[in-house]
């Protein structure tokens, strides 16, 4: 049988748990049973295992469908400009579908982290419920002829459910992983890079030959089958206590919003998610404003990602061995070098190229870094 939880698992465990003393019973006790109510519950290991794992790949697998639509937005965005019903609209407003999302999809993390705490019964329902709200949002999306429609569904939509969707994900991975968590989020992590390498091609192509219509339809029928089969390996590692047995939660604490760990970490981010998703949005409308194809767009915008993907992964597995600290201030301050140096002088396809390449394997550190500590 394995050995027990390591100790302070237990404590990242609770960080968002209302539960608490069942809890740490429950990563304490050896051989990684669980008593509650005469009821012996048989813990899955923490840091591997068959279940361990599979929470894992399938949370990459969901991660890559939830950020696969918003990072290959910069593709739609020359779709929407350049064929009708949007053709001729003013480029702030198409932009502002795709930033109102990936907006959405970040502010809310802080909201749904006090739902978590006091309702961890509605996670598993809620996912469900989520997956089918961005599916319906994008094929509802497939009949817009304004583009505030799209705003709505494509931006405050899709951004609210598919933030609800995978931030479980995080919710639950401190309870599969310790030791190793850091490499375990930028696996998880890693599969918005290839949700945003692969979706760009697909949405490329299709755009090409069938419209935005139907490649909308397309990518809901794909988010939805393969959503569906992720959902199923993404689980809580802890028992969640039935809502009627649960206690009363004690009241929110807010001091936390005082600290300058708090205040420091968050305005990091802020910055870090404006010079980030910058680049997502952007870079194909770069490359075509210089005067190269489409095409060219949509591989600089794959390339990207998959560059994030390498970064991602040799961020993680050095988080597990050294501090963070030292990642945050490498990828914070080399990819703002990165971005004077070489996207300003990049006027060739060469130089556009080596830029996404290099930026996107640095900056990835910070973008999945803080999270994988929480």
């Amino acid at each position: 049988m394995s050995s027990a939880s390591p100790a302070n698992s237990s404590t990242s465990s609770l960080k968002f748990s209302s539960f608490s003393k069942d809890v740490a019973t429950c990563n304490n006790i050896s051989g990684h049973e669980y008593t509650r109510k005469d009821e012996t519950v048989v813990l899955a290991p923490v840091d591997g295992g068959v279940q361990a794992w599979t929470f894992v790949f399938c949370s990459f697998v969901l991660k890559g469908l939830v950020w696969g639509f918003p990072y290959s937005y910069g593709v739609f965005q020359q779709g929407y400009l350049n064929n009708p019903p949007f053709e001729g609209t003013s480029e702030a407003m198409i932009n502002t579908i795709g930033t109102v999302g990936l907006g959405i999809q970040y502010m809310e993390g802080i909201v749904l982290a006090f739902v978590f705490q006091r309702f961890p019964h509605w996670l598993r329902p809620m996912m469900v419920g989520s997956l089918v709200v961005c599916v319906t949002s994008m094929l509802i999306s497939s009949f817009a002829t304004k583009v505030w429609h799209l705003i709505l569904l494509q931006g405050v939509v899709y951004g609210t459910a598919s933030g609800c969707l995978y931030l479980p994900v995080i919710f639950w991975l401190s309870e599969w992983f310790d030791v190793r968590r850091s490499f375990a989020s930028a696996f998880i992590f890693s599969g918005g890079g290839f949700g945003g390498a692969a979706f760009p091609i697909a949405a490329d192509y299709l755009l090409q030959r069938v419209g935005f219509r139907w490649t909308l339809r397309a990518i809901a029928l794909t988010v939805g089958i393969l959503g569906s089969v992720a959902i199923l390996g993404v689980k809580p590692r802890l028992p969640v206590p039935p809502a009627s047995s649960r206690k009363a939660s004690p009241p929110l604490d807010f001091s936390f919003l005082k600290s300058s760990v708090f205040v420091s970490l968050g305005f990091t981010v802020f910055l870090q998610g404006l010079a980030y998703f910058t680049v997502s949005i952007y870079i194909p409308s770069y490359t075509v404003a210089l005067g190269y194809s489409r095409l060219s767009g949509t591989f600089a915008l794959t390339s990207f990602n998959l560059a994030t993907v390498v970064g991602q992964l040799i961020c993680g597995y050095y988080c597990d061995l050294g501090p963070y600290t030292h990642v945050m201030l490498f990828s914070s301050t080399l990819s703002s070098i990165l971005a004077f140096a070489l996207w300003g002088l990049a006027h060739s396809l060469a130089l556009i190229f080596v830029f996404v390449v290099t930026f996107g394997m640095i900056v990835s550190g910070i973008v999945c870094t803080p999270l994988s500590r929480i």
